[in-house]
């Protein structure tokens, strides 16, 4: 069944259902627009399984109302969430699966970033219908079957392959300009911006991240650190300290993707990612730098 709002369900849900389904996610958008990270958690059940786009598990119904917190009074205070339901399929009477996509944009409408949940909703005691589940995910933008970001390559002894190159990112002083300057010449896609302008670009295979410079700051403009997408965190870390240096840090950062910094001898940054750096996919069977 398709309603006139075009979202679509299946099976036996009601329209009634389908409106208070469609219902949380006005709801998260009016928290999120009030800044009340505790009206955005109210539409999870207090043990809701939620995965963010960087793969960090909240707990629970606590834990994003603390993160959503964060993101009100930091990086994310004063931006407007836009929440769209795409489709709803009861899997029975008191539970059902919804798509939906949501964008974010500064108070003036500018797109920050886009992400596409899966969800499962449940009817309770304590509400009509709550979110059990949400798995949110940066969509691609390109076709292909696999992200290349997200294939682990098996080896002939059965090990996963050698970490891979995949992120630049440099310091400038007009993020803005310069991502028209590689999207324009080089047809990179901007596919994330920070509230502060910084701006994240892919080339399908490898991202870039250019990061605003502060004017009080004490970071350099020009080339700042690169990434590899790695298959073991823990194996590379037991590699780098035998080599000498220091540990890798959990990088305490609301800035996309990656979620480890390290250094190399020389004292130069690098960023380790399990989980990718994001953008859009690559065409299937094109990764030749694999």
């Amino acid at each position: 069944m398709q309603h006139t709002d075009g979202t679509h369900t299946t099976r036996d849900g009601s329209p009634q259902d389908a409106r208070q389904i469609r219902a949380l996610w006005a709801e998260m958008a009016r928290g999120w627009a009030a800044g009340d990270a505790a009206l955005f958690a109210a539409n999870f059940t207090q043990d809701c399984d939620f995965t963010t786009v960087r793969g960090d598990k909240p707990p629970g119904r606590a834990g994003i109302e603390a993160g959503h917190d964060a993101l009100f009074k930091g990086p994310y205070a004063g931006t407007v969430l836009d929440a769209r339901v795409v489709a709803i399929r009861h899997l029975g009477p008191d539970l059902a699966t919804v798509e939906a996509e949501s964008t974010v944009s500064t108070p003036d409408g500018e797109p920050l970033t886009t992400t596409h949940a899966l969800a499962v909703v449940e009817r309770t005691a304590e509400h009509p219908w709550l979110i059990r589940a949400f798995h949110n995910m940066i969509p691609a933008r390109r076709a292909g079957a696999a992200d290349a970001d997200d294939v682990k390559e098996p080896t002939a002894d059965g090990a996963t392959a050698r970490p891979k190159l995949r992120h630049l990112a440099i310091v400038a002083r007009d993020p803005e300009k310069l991502a028209e300057f590689y999207t324009s010449v080089f047809a990179m896609e901007l596919f994330h911006r920070d509230p502060d302008g910084s701006c994240f670009l892919s080339d399908g295979y490898l991202s870039l991240a250019l990061i605003k410079h502060q004017l009080d700051g004490d970071t350099p403009v020009g080339m700042n650190h690169f990434g590899f997408h790695i298959a073991d965190t823990a194996a590379t870390s037991e590699a780098l300290t035998a080599a000498g240096t220091p540990e890798p840090a959990e990088r305490f950062t609301d800035r996309p993707f990656a979620e480890y910094r390290a250094m190399d001898p020389e004292g130069n940054w690098f960023d380790l990612s399990e989980h990718g750096f994001g953008g859009p996919r690559p065409p299937s069977g094109t990764d030749d730098r694999a």
